[in-house]
């Protein structure tokens, strides 16, 4: 009896195994691509930098997806098949990474090593404080070469202040650049950029040498990237001590105007919301956005050419280079919204100053154009905004708006022009940073001692 043989396979049985593989593959492939396809034109983050290859992973989805007709033991269906492989490991790789990265935080621009690395003076305030305004964080120490370190670290020429002076700037509990914090003080300054000078020593504040001029104690409460509105927050929070009897004020008009526009619609936001802002750091935690960054830029931007000189300034010493910022507004051409957020910061800061019973003033900083207005040789890369631009009348609007509520004023522009015709050396950095510079704040300080020291007398005498 002949033993029973096993039964051959059914013709053809493989070949369905396989064309199911080959298919499945194929499809599997197909969908990744244009899931592929579909997210880098949807998610914001990745869709800037990799938007472009929406068509090709398209394409490439479609003929693969084609590709499944092919009889799987062809030729060019064994190369597809390996297309299929590489594509759908690149993207479950990719996708696996972009994953990971976002759920363990991982910061690929390192913001808070940079951010540590950042000069004090050019970051952003970020303790809220008040309804929705912001203070620094402090203690804070700072040592090194404030304009040229930021320079740098926004990849721009730095040559032209090679020989910056270091500086060590120290803040207090609360922010502010007060070494040491008086216990008490008679003067308290709140302001801008201006106020804080954190390109400067302690002890060429003009805070500091006002406080050496007239012998009394002036407390700091100067912080960049802040308005008239976040000035009057850190006076009724900060700054009132049992000796204190005025409280100042100092208006920049670069960008004063803008930063009441944009605190005052803060506010109304707040109140018809109940929400404030915040300004926590938000990690960049996408690899694809880190990958697509590293490609347009590189692992490091090379620096940039020199920015253009807008002017130079001519003086008796010489022809100074200098850039200029962007020609504030006249009052005229102030938005409605902007000067009732004017008249209502006044009102607000005299009322504070008469529950306080304190003399409330309001210092007027100007800008390098007004300053230097008719000593400029305006150079071809000046806009004609910049050569067409006068002197407005600021200072004059705010000195009667200022009276109307009893808060005395005083406008810092004569003092500085006087000081520059008079000895050509300029109270302003020259290039590419707008503040001033250790001559500018003795001349302000100066200045606001002549002013502080004159007798109450007139309508905005009183608290």
């Amino acid at each position: 009896m002949t033993p029973p043989t096993a039964a051959a396979p059914k013709a053809g049985s493989s070949l369905r195994v396989s064309r199911k593989f080959h298919v499945a593959l194929h499809l599997l492939a197909a969908g990744l691509l244009a899931g592929a396809a579909v997210a880098v034109c949807v998610l914001p983050e990745i869709a800037t930098h990799w938007w472009r290859l929406q068509t090709p992973l398209l394409a490439t989805a479609g003929m693969l997806a084609l590709t499944a007709a092919v009889p799987p033991q062809a030729r060019p269906a064994r190369f597809s098949r390996r297309v299929c492989v590489l594509a759908s490991a690149a993207i479950l790789g990719l996708a696996a990474s972009e994953a990971c990265f976002r759920v363990f935080r991982f910061d690929f621009r390192r913001q808070a090593v940079a951010l540590e690395r950042t000069p004090p003076f050019y970051r952003k305030p970020a303790l809220p404080c008040g309804t929705v305004f912001f203070r620094r964080q402090g203690p804070l120490e700072w040592a090194g070469q404030p304009i040229r370190d930021v320079l740098r670290a926004l990849h721009l020429e730095a040559d032209a202040y090679a020989d910056e002076p270091p500086v060590r700037v120290r803040y207090d509990a609360f922010g502010f650049r007060n070494h040491p914090r008086p216990d008490v003080w008679e003067i308290a300054v709140a302001g801008d950029s201006f106020t804080e000078l954190g390109h400067l020593q302690d002890e060429d504040l003009f805070t500091a040498r006002l406080a050496a001029r007239l012998g009394c104690r002036v407390l700091n409460l100067g912080a960049s990237n802040t308005g008239p509105l976040t000035h009057l927050t850190y006076l009724a929070e900060f700054g009132r001590s049992p000796a204190t009897r005025e409280a100042m004020i100092v208006f920049y008009e670069g960008n004063d105007w803008a930063d009441l526009a944009y605190e005052s619609a803060a506010e109304q936001r707040f109140r018809a919301t109940g929400r404030r802002p915040t300004r926590e750091i938000r990690p960049q935690t996408s690899f694809l956005r880190a990958l697509g960054e590293w490609v347009r830029t590189g692992s490091r931007p090379a620096p940039s050419a020199p920015l253009p000189v807008d002017a130079w300034l001519l003086v008796r010493t010489g022809r100074v280079a200098v850039t200029l910022g962007p020609p504030p507004p006249a009052w005229e051409d102030l938005p409605p919204a902007t000067r009732a957020a004017c008249e209502d910061f006044l009102s607000r800061f005299a009322d504070w100053a008469r529950a306080q019973a304190v003399r409330p003033w309001l210092a007027f900083m100007p800008v390098k154009q007004r300053v230097w207005h008719g000593l400029l040789e305006f150079s071809p890369a000046a806009t004609l905004e910049m050569q067409r631009w006068q002197p407005t009348d600021a200072p004059a609007v705010l000195a009667a708006a200022s009276a109307r509520h009893r808060i005395r004023f005083v406008d810092l522009t004569p003092a500085l022009q006087a000081d520059t015709r008079a000895h050509g050396e300029p109270g302003f950095n020259t290039l590419y940073d707008t503040h001033l510079n250790a001559r500018g704040a003795r001349v302000v300080a100066e200045a606001l001692a002549r002013a502080l020291g004159e007798p109450a007398s007139g309508p905005a005498a009183a608290p």
